[in-house]
């Protein structure tokens, strides 16, 4: 095992002389923080264990017991209140935007409110999920050498004082939180409740995600950096003054104004306490410079979020106040800041035009607060920290257009990017919303910050984002300037900043475990279990069509009816407060999120892993077997029942991409003409109109169902890194695939090695799907450094996207990375502990990666000059 306590002695990147020396062309962009401030910071973070702190959660279990007969707005609002108020302050070395929801520089909070059972599972390292199934990363600030005071937990430790608070409160909530509630409701009265079971069991959903059932949502981070709390409590006071409960809709507005005052007012006394803890520090502080700072720290608190900012740096620490103060509302994946860079740059313009401020400082303080935002971890059940790698989603966004339809770009906007240039951090992620407007400076900077090869930002069409949004929320009346600013919440979703209900699901499915039961007459090959009625002989091409649309649209409505049960008791149980008061239009309409009190409340369907592999799975055996009859389909069973001739899977699979060793050329030919019938990727009508037949089936499922808000659904496409896990559960595929590999990652991404003709034809198959009636779509691309170097890289860089963006491609991420450097860090991980790469719709640290998606990044097709 790699020694990683002695990590803080190795610097990446390697010198141009050792680079060389392993074999591999750099990244061409390797810049430092840009302060001995913000390099002592890092360090600190990369060295930091991740820890879990149950504090918050056992003060809110106290209160929650002892406001037990209260409405549940004021017993949930009670609760909040008491522990956010009694939480311990926490100032970190060095910091000058401060406050965290944990104790710890790199910690996580709980929520024992939503599920409680897989923490007593972590304590006593016996957890319930397959190790086999759901491999996560361990390296880094994810795995430590146990010392006497703490536990080790997988990727947490714990202080060991906590360990019984926290088993005690976890009995409190065993049977009363929202998991159990929901598994009780739903198998006393769903009908499909035999085949949800069925479902899990065979891995076509994922266990649970209830532990981290929040997400993907923008604050509207206005209304604490202009308005401030306390105008927010004196809103909520008035309305109630002028409101008689003559019904009981009113009345629960009342209710739920009231709930809001005492956030607001918990909010407030949390800075307070920070104010107070800082005032304390700067007394015993001997060094006169960090006194100050302390000073100034307890100033901005006594302030904001209290009262509106009144210059940058306390817009930036209100904001951040804001950000966090929702995330202790709920397990919140994918809370994003938005547009930050216009929110703050009114601010940021009067400080450097009264000269309070320089470029300089303002560089420095968001390269600050990016370590803010990669401190914050969660934690959730080992099969989420696989399907998720444990990355928590916050996406920042430039570009785009002001509610005018001007281009916004600032010079605030540029900072963001040459801060996550020096500052290279996993959270928050980058994107940029390019459009015919954006200006060349500010494509240059993307370009710059893209080829440190940390994976951000990602790029996307700002006019197809506005297409999109006015298109789905046509019905709720959405305006023209709502749309226009757009950003994103979460991975690659696109999002409403501010206005807009999260994507309350973030579940996953499984379309080649799907596929594999078609395929196998009804039942799962691993496992046994038949999921639907014998489906017959497929004597055509329609035939298999037909069972496959059947079989998927089946199970995509369980999944969706299944989080309509759990949602129902979620509002029962967890209704969110604080989170509706910085979301427009709740405490105008006096009601949460979870009652339709947002502007705009659509939500989004789940997610998806596997297309591709079902497109050129149908492509080959509607090619070999029902056109050219080559083989029959008895053969191609055969074939993958035996897994093409390639070393047996062992328990749930191989795992590797790289590591295929062929025991028997029985079926070579076979594999052979399987991988060699036409691929998604290539521009070829063949394939790729049974990729579009595939999502338009899906999309039409999708949007023929109801959410728990009594909307329609909206289809969304991206697998995050659920790939991995979900392809170590299958079997040999059609497209050629052998047991236990990943799934073929994101939406338009093609099978690693299978686009053969270059980028240009890899979008001109991509864009043949209409991507605005979805939230999302997810197209990865790996560069080599050699072929994006220098200005006229970069230049090449920027003409690729906005070739792809005027044929109508929504989203594009990419890897700039030589992979021979990714295979020397799989041998070598200790060298590069602050190696970043892109997985999906996010960045992660390499060391902290699953070996299967390590494997499946390395295999993807690397472009270089020539493919240009």
């Amino acid at each position: 095992m790699v020694d990683f306590e002695n990590l803080k002695t190795v610097k990446w990147p390697l010198t141009e002389e050792e680079q060389q020396k392993e074999g591999y062309v750099p990244r061409e962009i390797a810049k430092d923080p840009t302060t001995e401030r913000g390099r002592k910071i890092r360090n600190r973070l990369l060295e930091a264990r991740c820890m879990l702190d149950p504090q918050f959660s056992i003060l809110y279990t106290e209160e929650w017991k002892r406001a037990e007969g209260e409405p549940l707005l004021i017993r949930r609002a009670r609760a909040y209140k008491y522990a956010i108020e009694n939480i311990t302050p926490a100032i970190q070395p060095y910091e000058l935007i401060t406050m965290q929801k944990t104790r710890y520089m790199r910690g996580a909070p709980v929520y024992l409110q939503y599920s409680q059972k897989f923490y007593s599972h972590m304590i006593s390292k016996a957890d319930h999920v397959s190790d086999d199934v759901y491999d996560i990363g361990m390296g880094g600030g994810r795995e430590h050498k146990e010392d006497d005071s703490t536990i080790q937990m997988g990727i947490f430790a714990m202080k060991e004082e906590d360990a019984e608070p926290l088993i005690e409160s976890c009995k409190y909530w065993e049977g009363k939180c929202i998991e159990d509630e929901a598994e009780k409701f739903l198998e006393e009265t769903m009908p499909e409740y035999k085949d949800l079971e069925n479902a899990f069991n065979t891995v076509i959903f994922p266990p649970s995600i209830v532990s981290i059932l929040e997400g993907r949502w923008i604050p509207a981070y206005d209304i604490v950096v202009e308005r401030g709390l306390e105008a927010v409590i004196e809103e909520c006071r008035e309305k109630i003054k002028s409101t008689i409960p003559t019904t009981r809709e009113v009345a629960e507005k009342i209710i739920f104004w009231r709930a809001t005052i005492l956030v607001c007012e918990g909010v407030i006394n949390w800075a307070e306490n920070y104010a107070d803890k800082a005032k304390e520090m700067a007394k015993e502080e001997k060094d006169e410079q960090r006194k100050n700072e302390l000073l100034r720290i307890s100033e901005a608190l006594e302030w904001v979020p209290a009262k509106p900012a009144r210059n940058f740096y306390e817009g930036l620490q209100s904001a951040w106040i804001a950000h966090i103060s929702v995330a202790l509302d709920g397990p919140i994946v994918g809370l994003s800041p938005g547009r930050w860079g216009q929110l703050l740059y009114p601010l940021y313009k009067k400080d450097i035009e009264e000269g309070n401020l320089t470029r300089e400082e303002a560089v420095e303080l968001m390269e600050l607060v990016r370590v803010k935002f990669a401190s914050e971890e969660y934690v959730a059940p080992r099969s989420w920290e696989a399907l998720a790698s444990g990355n928590s989603f916050q996406h920042m966004v430039v570009g785009g257009v002001d509610k005018n339809g001007r281009c916004a770009d600032n010079e605030l906007e540029e900072i963001i990017l040459e801060a996550g240039t020096s500052m290279q951090t996993i959270q928050p992620t980058l994107g940029i919303m390019v459009n015919s407007r954006t200006s060349d400076r500010l494509l240059m900077k993307a370009a710059e910050c893209t080829k440190t090869g940390a994976g951000y930002p990602a790029w996307f069409n700002n006019e197809a984002s506005i297409q999109h949004l006015l298109q789905n929320h046509l019905e709720e009346g959405i305006t023209i300037e709502d749309a226009r600013d757009v950003a994103l919440g979460g991975c690659v979703e696109v999002q409403m900043q501010g206005t807009c209900h999260g994507i309350c699901h973030p579940g996953f499915f499984n379309e080649v475990k799907c596929f594999e039961i078609v395929l196998n007459d009804g039942v799962d090959p691993r496992t046994g279990i038949r999921c639907v009625e014998p489906l017959g002989e497929f004597k055509t091409y329609e035939d298999l069509w037909n069972s496959w649309c059947k079989v998927e649209e089946k199970f995509l409505k369980v999944y969706m009816r299944y989080w309509n049960y759990v949602m129902a008791v979620h509002r029962e149980i967890n209704p969110l407060v604080m989170g509706s008061v910085l979301v427009k239009d709740c405490v105008k309409n006096g009601k949460p999120l979870d009652s339709n009190g947002a502007r705009y409340n659509k939500s989004v369907t789940l997610l998806n892993s596997g297309m591709v592999n079902i497109t050129n799975g149908l492509a080959a055996i509607k090619k070999l077997v029902f056109e050219d009859k080559k083989y029959t389909f008895d053969q191609l069973r055969e074939a993958m029942r035996d897994n093409f001739g390639f070393e047996k899977a062992d328990k749930v699979g191989n795992f590797s991409m790289l590591e295929q060793r062929r025991v028997d050329k029985k079926y070579e030919k076979i594999h052979r003409d399987i991988c060699n019938v036409e691929k998604f990727g290539n521009d070829d009508d063949y394939v790729d109109s049974i990729f579009v037949d595939c999502w338009n089936h899906y999309n039409d499922t999708c949007l023929s169902e109801t959410t728990y808000l009594g909307l329609q659904w909206i289809p969304a496409g991206l697998s995050i890194s659920a790939h991995g896990p979900f392809g170590r559960v299958c079997g040999a595929t059609p497209d050629g695939r052998v047991s236990g590999v990943s799934l073929t990652d994101g939406i338009l991404s093609a099978t690693p090695g299978t686009d053969l003709n270059g980028p240009i034809a890899l979008f001109e198959s991509g864009i043949k799907l209409d991507p605005v009636k979805m939230r999302s779509v997810q197209l990865n691309m790996k560069i080599h450094p050699n072929a994006v170097k220098g200005g006229s890289g970069s230049r090449k860089l920027i003409d690729l996207v906005k070739s792809y963006f005027g044929r109508g491609g929504y989203h594009i991420q990419f890897n700039i990375v030589d992979s021979a450097m990714l295979k020397d860090a799989q041998q070598h991980p200790e060298k590069y502990r602050d190696l970043i790469v892109r997985v999906a719709g996010f960045s992660a640290y390499w060391i902290e990666l699953a070996k299967p998606i390590q494997d499946e990044i390395i295999a993807r097709t690397e472009y270089t000059a020539t493919g240009f």
